[in-house]
């Protein structure tokens, strides 16, 4: 018989004025003072890059090869990113947010009627960006967030979620990852496609062509995919880097991280 999952504290009671104030603080602590733009691309990069592992998310980003990710890249990650700020400096639950929340749910009605999405494939998303810095630091052995700080991760995405008419949203850090894992674990929902495929390579071009010189786009790629699990990779049309190499850039995330924490405490 299965062991029941431990019970987390319930941060729900809460106010939406604390959560708010926790995420700004673990943006402050995550982005550098020097390098604040590329991380920020970098964290994008692999969030998406790991979207187009869905089926569904892969069609409606990919566009038979007309998205906006091929047309162009660097304008598409920069207004995700933007949205993304925006929503942690005035908080999920406020009215700059709504109002900004809401354009993107627009958008995402105008193409689903093209590319439609299931419920599951939403829920994964608001999972996926929950849990998108804890899974990437993880994968470097690095414990970055306290259980206040998880359960305000969950609150603000999932009032993002629920403006945008998401239901059924995990209420807990241990349900977004349960529900991440189910979904990726199912090939009904994640598994390699050529439209996948394509975007991924494109999250790539555009990754190395902003940040590195063309000398060093081997290093870039090796970079990305070293910062994603084997099924992600599988899932997206990816070969593993070197072992080497995957151990090289994880520790060099540690260190790095370990640096910005000191500078990020004086």
């Amino acid at each position: 018989m299965s062991q029941p999952l431990p019970q987390e504290p319930d941060h729900r009671h809460e106010s939406a004025e604390d959560d708010a104030h926790i995420m700004r603080g673990i943006a402050r602590r995550m982005t550098p003072p020097v390098g604040a733009a590329f991380t920020r691309h970098l964290l994008y990069t692999l969030g998406l890059m790991r979207i187009v592992g869905e089926a569904e998310g892969a069609a409606a980003v990919d566009r038979a090869g007309t998205g906006k990710i091929h047309r162009s890249g660097q304008a598409r990650a920069d207004d995700t990113i933007a949205y993304f700020q925006h929503w942690v400096r005035h908080g999920a639950a406020s009215p700059q947010a709504a109002a900004s929340i809401d354009r993107v749910q627009r958008m995402h009605v105008h193409y689903a009627r093209s590319y439609p999405f299931s419920h599951e494939t939403y829920v994964h998303g608001i999972a996926l960006f929950t849990l998108l810095s804890d899974e990437v630091l993880t994968l470097a052995d690095i414990n970055a967030f306290t259980d206040r700080e998880k359960a305000a991760q969950v609150q603000h995405w999932r009032a993002i979620g629920a403006r945008m008419n998401i239901r059924d949203l995990p209420t807990t850090w241990t349900g977004m990852q349960q529900a991440l894992r189910d979904y990726e674990q199912s090939p009904q929902w994640y598994r390699p496609t050529p439209a996948g495929r394509r975007s991924a390579e494109a999250l790539i071009h555009q990754f190395n062509h902003r940040w590195f010189p063309r000398p060093l786009h081997r290093l870039g790629r090796a970079v990305l995919l070293s910062l994603h699990h084997d099924h992600v990779l599988a899932a997206i049309g990816q070969d593993p880097p070197p072992a080497y190499l995957v151990r090289l850039t994880r520790r060099a995330l540690r260190i790095a991280y370990a640096a910005q924490i000191r500078l990020a405490t004086r």
